[in-house]
């Protein structure tokens, strides 16, 4: 299916402290076509964590209109937008957000359990999609029994499990050594050649952007001129 994926248009994104507002986006106009392999680049504070965040349904924007999959998520309910974010988007984050005292299955499985799915169905899931980031032989092991890059595969699978149309990675090498970081972009790129879903990354490593196949710059919360 062609189209867009995401349309933003006019997209403020305003926050408020003891009477201080601070503007992270302003006036944002963005449109990403489904299957596209994008980077959102710009310097700390230009408000290109804040669009990945409005962009995946983790906030809403204070003015303007966000459309994903065609549908205007701006004034939704939390549960609402926790629906679509179940359904239609898959997060990889630079922290791996992984649960310290689960192994690397249960991590990768919790998403589908917590849809209501049975245990050997999720499981069976999780290993499948761990077989495939090349951790047949990780997967009964904790986070803290793996490495940093082993971890980010954890994350990426994890990502996977309900099928989501979009992956959105947030600084998905930060944490990484220079080899493991190209590692985990091979994987991601593999990942995008393979599916054709849409994949974003968020980062301000102009050597990961020049990777991907479009890079939108930011800079004062506003798409470079």
């Amino acid at each position: 299916m062609k189209g867009n994926i995401f349309e933003l248009k006019n997209v403020w994104k305003t926050y408020c402290n003891k009477g201080v507002e601070t503007h992270a986006l302003r006036g944002l106009n963005l449109t990403i076509k489904r299957g596209a392999y994008v980077a959102i680049i710009g310097p700390s504070g230009s408000g290109k964590s804040t669009l990945m965040h409005v962009m995946g349904c983790l906030d809403t924007p204070t003015k303007g209109t966000v459309l994903v999959d065609g549908k205007d998520i701006s004034s939704l309910k939390d549960d609402e937008l926790a629906k679509i974010r179940r359904e239609k988007i898959g997060f990889v984050f630079q922290a791996y957000n992984l649960i310290p005292g689960l192994s690397a299955i249960e991590n990768v499985a919790m998403p589908m359990r917590f849809s209501g799915h049975g245990k050997k169905e999720s499981q069976e899931k999780a290993i499948s999609l761990l077989k495939k980031v090349g951790l047949e032989n990780r997967m009964h092991h904790k986070p803290s029994e793996l490495s940093g890059g082993e971890q980010q595969r954890v994350a990426i699978a994890r990502s996977l499990l309900n099928d989501p149309e979009v992956i959105l990675a947030d600084e998905p090498t930060g944490n990484l050594d220079s080899k493991t970081g190209r590692e985990i972009m091979d994987l991601i790129e593999d990942l995008h050649k393979r599916t054709k879903k849409t994949v974003i990354i968020v980062t301000h490593d102009t050597k990961l952007a020049d990777r991907t196949c479009n890079q939108i710059r930011m800079i004062d919360g506003d798409i470079a001129k």
